[in-house]
């Protein structure tokens, strides 16, 4: 992954959030489920709204959290996305033409 990458993605629109200290806690009504994202997890979350391309959201992390390098916060955050894609609790959105 990398700045350029132009992958959007949006969050399911009838999973429910949250607060929960420091977390942020998800519900899915459909099948009942709860779900409890630490802060990482949280702001890739929120960060899926389909108007910022996966990108846009890495640096936005640097930012974010100190500390944190596109090299190694990039493959972290793909998986982080990979699950919550596998989760259902977001979805693809759009791939912007380059």
């Amino acid at each position: 992954m990398t700045p350029a990458d132009t992958r959007r993605f949006k969050r399911n629109p009838k999973v429910e959030e949250a607060p929960l200290q420091g977390e942020l806690m998800l519900f899915e009504p459909e099948t009942s489920r709860f779900f409890v994202l630490n802060r990482t997890m949280a702001f890739l979350w929120r960060h899926c709204d389909s108007q910022q391309p996966l990108g846009v959201i890495l640096e936005k992390l640097e930012q974010e959290f100190e500390g944190v390098e596109a090299g190694s916060a990039g493959p972290d955050l793909r998986r982080a996305l990979e699950e919550l894609l596998s989760l259902g609790l977001v979805l693809d959105s759009v791939e912007v033409p380059r």
